[in-house]
This record gives structure tokens, C-alpha cells and sequence, in this order.
């Protein structure tokens, strides 16, 4: 079975969550570590936010800043145990 070489909307979820709790708080900066789109990123941000996983700080006018909240934690826990557990090669 040959894997996907695109992310899904789930992947890209949990890679901008790993990004912010890595310390990266702004949009530019979360949106080049996790190697997005800014349309991409504003959505995925848009829906962690909604879900309660990251929260939004609206700094000035202009500036807005993310951190992870203790539920986005408990997400990535949970994902770093599967992944552990599921080990998926390809050749």
C-alpha cells in the first residue's frame, strides 16, 4: 500500500499543535515551522481554537499570539502514545 505524500487535516493539526507547544506563538512564525499556507494555517488555527486546544490572545490591533491549552497537551499525549504503538513503514 502505497501512502499519501499529503498531509490530512488531522496531520496538520497535530503539527501546528507540536509547533506551538514548542514555544512559536505568532501566526508567521507558527506557519513556517509547520509548512503552511497562511489560508491553511487560519483554518486550522480557526478550528484548534473553536475546539478549545489553542488559545487566541489578540496583543494589539495587529498582533496575536497562541499558546497551547492543557486539553491541546492531553491531544498530543495521546497522539505520542499511538504513534509509539503504530509504527508504519514505507517502502
Amino acid at each position: 500500500m502505497k501512502l499519501s505524500p499529503r498531509r490530512s487535516s488531522f496531520k496538520i493539526a497535530i503539527d501546528v499543535l507540536k509547533v506551538i507547544g514548542e514555544g512559536e506563538d505568532r501566526p508567521t512564525r507558527i506557519m513556517y515551522a509547520s509548512n503552511l499556507s497562511w489560508n491553511s494555517l487560519q483554518r486550522t488555527l480557526d478550528i484548534l481554537v473553536n475546539k478549545g486546544y489553542v488559545d487566541e490572545n489578540q496583543i494589539s490591533e495587529r498582533v496575536r499570539k497562541y499558546s497551547i491549552t492543557a486539553k491541546g497537551h492531553e491531544v498530543l499525549g495521546y497522539y505520542d502514545r499511538l504513534e509509539s504503538l503504530v509504527e508504519v513503514t514505507t517502502d
